[in-house]
């Protein structure tokens, strides 16, 4: 798993300098400090004193609320307020409402090189709208080799070695109505506690290898409804060799999951042999996935049947 990803000041106002209307006013020599985190934090206590908690590596917003504050302090107590808090090197700062900051503000900005910067917005709209920005490209993320399709409404990942046919199953789910998601390398995302979404890479997108055919365009093939931009990851199917199966699973199945990003995901072996429709075989235990989201356990309820039977037959 990759570590959790970070951005400098001056890529997030090329990124979302327009959509939450902000630009620079002064710390432009500070462009390249990162920020780590997605939530902001507001300096309210910290302009009273309390600094302890400040983060120096997440954005600063400064409202209304706080610059009211300042205002009713003496000159030496806002200077001294003001630069402690500029004093750890923040990775940025920002004032919204379109307020001018106060020179204390600026002298300070200037004087520790901290991006400086004024959004029209207020300051629970800013954070809102940053922050959804700032949760998705810093989410933790990693890649994993594989087919991913939208079968039934759920993100489905087909894995197994190289040449075991997977993007071939693939390409007959697609004949058969599902959507193409990725082929070859999937990249997955933690966007919340226990939901992981995957999506192909741009240079991927939309297309397929198939060996003897070379590389396919399926939106060009079978038009944009066989093609998906991302889903959340519900179900891992791996296709396996047919010996590798122990008879007990072969009858009964296997129940087992995968970590994806600390995320347990169910995970189904399906075993390849000549004259299997695996394509169907994916589908069945996409729909058998969705019947245990509604707490239809098929095989348990078959193994309690016939211990009861065992049971009354003694």
């Amino acid at each position: 798993m990759q570590p959790l990803r970070r951005i400098t000041i001056r890529e997030l106002l090329a990124a979302q300098g327009k959509a939450v209307k902000m630009r620079l006013l002064d710390g432009e020599a500070g462009l390249d400090r990162y920020i780590d985190h997605p939530r902001m934090q507001k300096p309210s206590l910290a302009f009273a004193g309390f600094i302890q908690n400040l983060s120096d590596y997440r954005l600063q917003v400064i409202g209304q609320t706080e610059l009211q504050y300042l205002a009713t302090r003496s000159p030496e107590d806002q200077r001294q307020a003001v630069n402690a808090v500029f004093d750890l090197r923040l990775a940025g700062v920002v004032v919204t409402r379109n307020q001018m900051p106060p020179d204390i503000i600026r002298e300070a900005a200037r004087r520790t090189d901290t991006p400086l910067m004024i959004s029209e917005l207020p300051s629970s709209t800013f954070m809102t709208n940053l922050m959804l920005f700032l949760s998705h490209y810093m989410a933790p993320m990693t890649y994993q080799h594989g087919v991913y399709m939208d079968i039934f409404g759920l993100g489905v990942l087909i894995t197994g070695s190289s040449g075991i046919g997977k993007s071939e199953i693939g390409l007959e789910l697609i004949s058969r109505g599902h959507r193409l998601i990725a082929d070859d390398m999937v990249q997955f995302s933690r966007m919340s506690p226990g939901v992981v979404v995957g999506r192909s890479p741009d240079a991927l997108r939309y297309h397929m290898e198939i060996r003897g055919l070379g590389i396919l365009n399926i939106r060009d093939l079978y038009g944009a409804a066989a093609i998906t931009d991302a889903k959340r990851l519900s179900l891992v199917v791996e296709m396996v060799a047919w010996e590798q199966l122990a008879p007990e699973d072969r009858v009964l199945g296997e129940e087992s999951e995968t970590d994806i990003l600390d995320v347990h995901i169910p995970r189904v072996p399906i075993p390849i042999r000549s004259g299997r429709s695996l394509a169907v075989l994916v589908e069945v235990a996409t729909r058998n996935q969705l019947l245990k989201q509604r707490g239809i356990h098929s095989g348990e309820a078959f193994v309690q049947s016939l211990q009861h039977r065992i049971e009354q037959g003694r």
